[in-house]
């Protein structure tokens, strides 16, 4: 066997592997409670050193051993040796080498030839090509191996979001092997469901109860949880993780907020819909107080200094983006600022940012469709700045998602373009067009033949309100042919709208994300009905700045818990909120049309 010639198609595939280590950065850890805790450090993608020998030099020694098994033997164990070294290029040629030789290949071999190559994908930024790769060897590898096969499974599944598979990878980790992690939390704190977990060792045992007794205090259940742990567990390695937990967990004291919002003008019914959430917010609390100021005509020049005189903890506000600005951030001391809308830059950022931004529909969707197996959705949206904005949104989420993935999208200005814009992007033009030449050239032959829409569209996407949904349902019904299944349409919560008279037959069967608020079925969804009726002139829109004031409120009082466990969700009316990437994370319900009536309806979970 003459291993020292390259084949043509390894060159092609070294060139592949040069272009791949561009690929996009690991997922960043956000940041801790704990200041100088050790973070997750994902898959190196960096080639620290060159080679003490070169491939040439490798594959001439190569030829100096007798047997075939043995030369594969030692390519295997270069291979592996250069990635530890982080020298994935040089590693990869080897690899190529190989694959090449794959039929002969024994058992132990071939897996540990498939865990190099995890490991090589891993590398690249393909986090989900190596998992399906690692998986079915990883329990199977000799043991000198499957410590790191254990460690990379583990951090496959953090940056895929799979983070309670992660946490019971870094227990069983622990349990395999004590010397290899020093600080398991940055793991395990992500894990949404603690009581799910299991430990096979003593040491695995007292992080996986640090944990619990994490969410236990959180959840109000039992205020002395971590405390019952240190007195339990007082010289394990946890205890430092521990003593933090316990500072910035603990209840705080009696808050008392100032809340900036338009009570006056032109954006008054907006300012009054964000309170009454917040004051519904409040209803059974006595350790919270609110200061309410109309930010029409405020004297923004002023308010530290009325900070200070009213002695408030938490500035709420303001609302509007335009006012944003004038709020001097370095000025606000010790005073903690939420911000109830998005921010693009500031000097000093404010502690928490919250807003209800239609990009995290987009967003929602598209990893929806990820979940589902989509591979190349349709997105319809109007000809103007917000349209592209949201297919460009989508993309994104979707191509982040799914990196082999085709997103196709098509813009619309009036409605009388939407019928030829559906039928273009669903291939009907095209069909038609065929079958027109065909007949020409048929002559007098009769043609019977019915114009198709295209099979590889799986879903489609509809960005618009729900006026513009209302008329491209139908023409996308229409432009289905009769033998293929329905094109499963989705939609956003712009194509839900309070109008009690209005039937919604055309959006049948149309899905869309929505607060959980606003959705039949929701414990407080008999709430919302009597305060309609009681704010008889509010629509939807202003039932969701209601929703919103509601958890604006509620992440006031958790922001701290979440930052501490981002594996802890909030159940709030705007949807499941939680800690992640240093910002907060909303996840709507789901809803569809089912003749005129709403429904709420369940889509796969996405991973976390």
């Amino acid at each position: 066997m003459n291993l020292a010639i390259v084949p043509k198609k390894l060159t092609a595939c070294m060139l592949v592997c040069m272009l791949a280590a561009c690929a996009a950065p690991n997922k960043q850890p956000p940041s801790t409670v704990e200041q100088n805790e050790q973070q997750p450090e994902g898959v190196s993608q960096t080639e620290v050193k060159s080679s003490a020998r070169t491939v040439a030099q490798l594959l001439a020694e190569v030829r100096e051993i007798p047997t075939k098994s043995a030369q594969i033997a030692f390519l295997l164990d270069e291979a592996l040796m250069l990635q530890d070294s982080n020298q994935w290029q040089t590693s990869a040629t080897l690899l190529s080498e190989i694959a090449a030789y794959a039929m002969q290949l024994g058992p132990s071999q071939q897996r540990r030839f498939t865990f190099a190559q995890a490991r090589w994908l891993a590398s690249q930024g393909e986090y989900k090509a190596a998992q399906a790769q690692l998986t079915p060897i990883q329990d199977k590898l000799a043991q000198q191996e499957r410590f790191a096969a254990l460690a990379l499974s583990r951090d496959l599944a953090w940056q895929l979001g799979q983070f309670q598979q992660a946490a019971q990878l870094q227990l069983d980790l622990l349990a395999a092997d004590t010397s290899t992690e020093s600080s398991p939390w940055s793991y395990l704190k992500y894990a949404p469901n603690p009581q799910e977990l299991s430990a096979a060792s003593e040491l695995a045992k007292g992080w996986l109860a640090l944990l619990r007794a994490a969410h236990t205090q959180v959840e109000g259940s039992d205020s002395s949880a971590l405390q019952g742990w240190q007195l339990r567990y007082g010289d394990h390695p946890a205890a430092a993780v521990a003593a933090q937990l316990r500072e910035n967990l603990q209840r705080p004291e009696a808050q008392r907020a100032m809340v900036l919002l338009p009570l006056s003008g032109q954006y008054a019914d907006q300012g009054q819909a964000v309170l009454d959430g917040i004051v519904l917010a409040l209803e059974g609390q006595n350790d919270f107080e609110i200061l309410v100021r109309d930010s029409n005509g405020y004297d923004f020049s002023a308010l530290s200094e009325d900070l200070q005189r009213t002695q408030a903890t938490t500035l709420m506000g303001p609302l509007l983006k335009d006012n944003l600005a004038k709020v001097n951030a370095a000025a606000l001391g010790e005073v903690k600022w939420v911000a109830l809308n998005s921010l693009e830059q500031f000097a000093v950022p404010p502690t928490l940012s919250f807003a209800l931004e239609p990009e995290t529909e987009y967003q929602q969707v598209a990893k929806t469709f990820a979940t589902r197996g989509y591979n190349r959705p349709l997105v319809l949206a109007a000809d103007s700045n917000r349209g592209k904005q949201a297919i460009d949104s989508f993309r994104r989420a979707f191509l982040q998602a799914v990196p082999t993935g085709n997103v196709e999208s098509g813009l619309y200005r009036t409605p009388d373009d939407m019928k030829a814009i559906v039928q273009e992007k669903l291939g009907v033009t095209d069909s038609e067009a065929r079958i027109w030449q065909v007949k020409i050239t048929a002559g007098k032959i009769l043609v019977d033949a019915e114009a198709r829409s295209r099979a590889d569209i799986d879903a489609i996407f509809l960005t618009g309100g729900i006026e513009q949904t209302r008329l491209l349902k139908p023409f996308i019904d229409v432009n289905i042919s009769p033998f293929m299944s329905p094109i499963p349409v989705y939609a956003t919560s712009a194509s839900h709208i309070r109008r009690d008279a209005l039937s919604e037959n055309d959006l049948d069967k149309v899905r869309f994300t929505e607060l959980p608020w606003l959705l039949p079925e929701h414990p407080s969804y008999p709430r919302l009905q009597r305060i309609l009726q009681q704010r008889s002139h509010w629509n939807y829109d202003l039932a969701r700045l209601a929703a919103f004031g509601h958890d604006a409120l509620l992440l006031t009082q958790h922001q701290q818990q979440l930052k501490s466990l981002p594996g802890r969700q909030l159940q709030g009316l705007t949807g499941n909120l939680r800690w992640d990437d240093n910002q907060v994370q909303r996840e709507l319900g789901w809803a569809h049309y089912d003749g005129h009536q709403v429904k709420p309806v369940t889509e796969p979970k996405q991973a976390r």
